[in-house]
């Protein structure tokens, strides 16, 4: 597996109470004997961790296979991280874990569609434990990863037949739309109306000839 995540950890009393704190870095995912040891250094009991032990305070995601999405990724946990701060909340081990679970399971349009949800949700989020409520529930959300205009959009909605003629009526200009079509198909208006030639019509010239040449024996 390429995912990976780099933490900054420290016991949460301690960064709370003392300004000469322990912290240290720990790789996710990692086997559970060398977490118990990095826990421990930070005098906490990896088996034992109630939510409010430990304090993550920095995440760098890593994925060799999409650099571009760790550095968002990463963007959006940092921000995440420093807008619970300044608000008084901790980010938990435990919340941090459970985004990278969320994360190793998506593909990448699904890792696309969740940075498109966080973006979306970025003023109702508030802490870590908010991300992960979303990215449990991605289903909740319609995601188009090929659209980025409202056209591109509208274009979509008229291919997938989910508007009628009614629906798009009052957003077209309906002379434009006219004209192009009239003059695409060589439309003519005349007195009567408006007319296309939908099919060409052979002439029979040899009947038209002789049909002149019968008149001329009358005269």
């Amino acid at each position: 597996m390429s995912l990976k995540m780099k933490l900054n950890i420290v016991n949460r009393h301690e960064y709370e109470e003392n300004e000469d704190y322990r912290e240290v870095i720990v790789r996710i995912p990692k086997e559970n004997e060398k977490l118990e040891r990095d826990f421990r250094y930070l005098g906490l009991d990896y088996n034992n961790l109630s939510i409010q032990d430990a304090h993550v305070l920095e995440c760098e995601v890593i994925d060799t296979s999409n650099p571009q999405f760790s550095a968002i990724m990463s963007t959006e946990i940092s921000n995440i991280i420093a807008k619970a701060n300044e608000d008084g909340y901790t980010t938990p081990f435990q919340d941090i874990k459970s985004m990278f679970n969320i994360i190793k399971l998506l593909d990448d349009e699904g890792r696309n569609k969740l940075l498109a949800v966080l973006e979306m949700k970025r003023e109702q989020i508030c802490n870590m434990k908010d991300a992960v409520k979303y990215g449990n529930n991605l289903d909740c959300f319609e995601y188009y990863n090929n659209i980025s205009t409202h056209e591109e959009y509208a274009q979509k909605l008229i291919d997938k037949k989910e508007v009628t003629l009614e629906d798009v009526a009052d957003y077209i200009n309906m002379e434009e739309l006219g004209e192009a079509y009239v003059n695409g198909n060589d439309g003519i208006f005349t007195d009567q109306g408006l007319i296309f030639e939908t099919s060409t019509i052979e002439i029979n010239i040899k009947n038209l000839a002789y049909k002149k040449e019968e008149d001329e024996e009358f005269e």
